[in-house]
């Protein structure tokens, strides 16, 4: 598992928030903070979702979505990503193997980058 923490910008409706995220190799998705989610606005969930978290016996309560343009070391990401809304998230977001992977991001030393520029996804 390989974690790295980097500025990313969330971009909705109109609305921008920069943030810093955990970039974790860990985490198959990625997630943001509910107070985060509130201001770009989301979709909450009737019920609420727990998910496994690496610590033995502990669970995080997912309880919505949010659909976002992602921008990644200056960088526009292509198509709009999904997060989870957890409340209480220590970071103000956790960028997971579902964005890490597509677009080929590198985490080394602390730092983010990517393995292509501009990134792009592949149709195969």
């Amino acid at each position: 598992m390989v974690k790295a923490t980097g500025k990313i910008k969330l971009i909705k409706d109109g609305k921008v928030i920069n943030i810093e995220a955990l970039f974790d190799t860990g985490a198959g998705k990625s997630y943001v903070d509910k107070k985060i989610a509130e201001f770009l606005g989301y979709e909450k969930y009737e019920k609420p979702v727990y998910i496994d978290l690496a610590i033995k016996n502990s669970k995080a309560k997912v309880i919505g979505y949010l659909v976002a343009r992602v921008e990644i070391e200056g960088y526009l990401l292509p198509e709009v990503e999904v997060f989870g809304v957890i409340d209480g998230l220590i970071k103000d977001a956790i960028i997971g193997l579902n964005i890490i992977e597509p677009y080929e991001i590198i985490l080394e030393k602390d730092k983010v980058r990517f393995r292509r520029i501009p990134p792009t996804t592949a149709i195969v």
